[in-house]
């Protein structure tokens, strides 16, 4: 009997204890199961906010293709109308102002400036984001995919950057040779000496107009493409940039504008040419181009641009003493200490943005010294490299 109920006990124990055991192997599995399906959870999360982002690149690729699309169309569109409707007498009074330089001096080859000229201004940016998005589109693409540019932010960066190098080396080839045909070619004193120089040939004239549509132009596109870090200083230097160009037009300054708008160019094509190298994937070539840059940075934009505003600044007005204005006398153009003054501020403000890009050009310089290569620290606000 005894021995029957002990091993009744025993059973009882170990059906016990048996089920203790399942119960905590259940509670565990089940424990371990809530976990898998909250690491599971996790990483759809994870994969989804991947797949959010993924979609936001390729929406704000896809976006900024539409719009170069769309220049394309629109200015191709407006082009082809001006020149369509200027065919017929009864537009023409309003459509040749589109199409021909205007104020031409009888019996002579030069040109004085007036307010029509804003309509040339008008065709030359209808015309140059036409070239632009044509070129971007059906060359330079093209020559990413070639040089092997898969990313969609490289590839775009590529065709910006080659764009640039197209541009600056048109404007500077047209602006070195007026330069190098000039009175003032090496003599500074010239900017000012019979100042107003209210003559200037054709293609001076469609120089300078193609270079205020050039970055009246170069405004837009800015506002249409990635955002980067320095987006304001590039804003503000378009701006002042512009304010300039037209403001040196409007008052015959056009002989220092020249000289200004040439070293800028030549910078800018040296800049953009080794930002091509690296999207090439040319880093030891990317580097030298860098280095000329920066020589090329150092002595143009800030030694011959800082000696020209110091030359405007203490013998602009020496030079231009008959141009000064005088009460009662009518003047074609005068000056007044304020508007030598206005234009020194902005050529001051151009250069303080200059002074800002220097130091992040310093920057890269210190990556390059210390081995890792020449990068733009110009990078996306949402998408840094």
């Amino acid at each position: 009997m005894i021995s029957t109920s002990t091993n009744s006990s025993s059973k009882k124990n170990e059906t016990t204890i048996s089920q203790v055991r399942l119960s905590d192997s259940s509670s565990d599995s089940s424990s371990y199961e809530d976990e898998k399906l909250d690491i599971k959870s996790e990483e759809g999360l994870i994969s989804e906010h991947q797949e959010q982002i993924k979609q936001h690149n390729q929406t704000k690729t896809y976006k900024t293709n539409k719009i170069d699309k769309y220049q394309i169309e629109i200015s191709l569109i407006a082009l082809i109308i001006l020149n369509l409707l200027n065919k017929f007498e009864n537009f023409q009074p309003y459509t040749h102002k589109f199409l021909q330089l205007q104020y031409k001096y009888p019996e002579t080859n030069y040109y004085d400036i007036g307010k029509d000229d804003i309509y040339v201004v008008i065709t030359g940016m209808f015309a140059a984001t036409f070239i632009r998005a044509f070129s971007m589109h059906y060359i330079l693409k093209p020559l990413a995919k070639f040089n092997k540019i898969y990313s969609q932010k490289d590839k775009q960066r590529f065709m910006e950057q080659g764009w640039c190098v197209m541009l600056y080396a048109s404007s500077f080839s047209v602006g070195s040779w007026l330069y190098y045909h000039s009175s003032y070619f090496n003599n500074f004193d010239n900017f000012y000496i019979n100042w107003p120089h209210d003559e200037m040939s054709g293609l001076f004239k469609l120089y300078y107009l193609m270079s205020i549509a050039s970055w009246s132009q170069q405004i837009f596109t800015l506002n249409i493409e990635a955002k980067r870090k320095d987006h304001y200083q590039m804003f503000s230097h378009h701006i002042i940039t512009v304010a300039l160009v037209i403001g040196s037009y409007y008052y015959y300054f056009t002989r220092i504008g020249n000289v200004i708008l040439v070293i800028m160019d030549f910078v800018d094509i040296l800049l953009s040419t080794a930002k091509l190298l690296k999207y090439c994937g040319y880093q030891n070539l990317c580097d030298f181009m860098f280095g000329v840059f920066v020589l090329g940075w150092i002595a143009l934009r800030h030694g011959v641009y800082n000696y020209i505003f110091y030359h405007a600044a203490t013998k602009a007005r020496d030079l231009m003493v008959s141009g000064r204005c005088i009460d009662g006398l009518i003047q074609k153009r005068c000056y007044t200490d304020r508007i030598v003054d206005v234009f020194l501020s902005l050529l001051g403000g151009l250069q303080i943005i200059t002074l800002i890009w220097m130091y992040l050009i310093a920057k890269v310089i210190i990556k390059v010294l210390t081995g890792n290569g020449a990068d733009d620290v110009r990078s996306d606000d949402e998408d840094d490299d």
